[in-house]
């Protein structure tokens, strides 16, 4: 069972859940996020959220290499699986271009955004969770 109060790891994220239905991904430094990594980091994505749909805010303003395969298999409905909207917070133009090619290329199912801050992103989040019925 997941302890809210102490952050989960895998090889390449920090999850934690800041407020009901809302989860928290970190993308840590000099990752590399194969297919494997991303589909443990959904797998734990379920746990923490019970199983219950989410919203995400993810931390991609450190630099990682995410393959092929994984971009790909990370926009269909069996990786989002109960994921409603996604948050992606950059801080740089090579994760702005990365994210923006998966979001018009791969097509996520979840809505998903990007954002410069997390205080904007958390905001969209909150107004996305508001409208679905968790």
């Amino acid at each position: 069972m997941f302890d809210s109060r102490n952050p989960v790891f895998t090889k390449c994220a920090k999850f934690s859940v800041l407020e009901d239905g809302v989860l928290s991904i970190q993308l840590l430094a000099n990752c590399e996020i194969d297919l494997s990594e991303s589909k443990l980091m959904q797998k734990v994505s379920l746990e923490i959220t019970n199983g219950k749909k989410f919203v995400a805010l993810i931390d991609a303003r450190e630099a990682f290499f995410v393959s092929k395969e994984s971009r790909e298999w990370g926009s269909t409905a069996e990786a989002q699986k109960n994921m409603v909207a996604q948050a992606i917070v950059v801080n740089s133009t090579a994760n702005r271009l990365v994210g923006n090619f998966i979001i018009q290329f791969h097509k996520p199912i979840a809505k998903t955004r990007l954002f410069s801050d997390e205080k904007s992103a958390l905001e969209w989040l909150r107004d996305q969770k508001n409208n679905i019925i968790f």
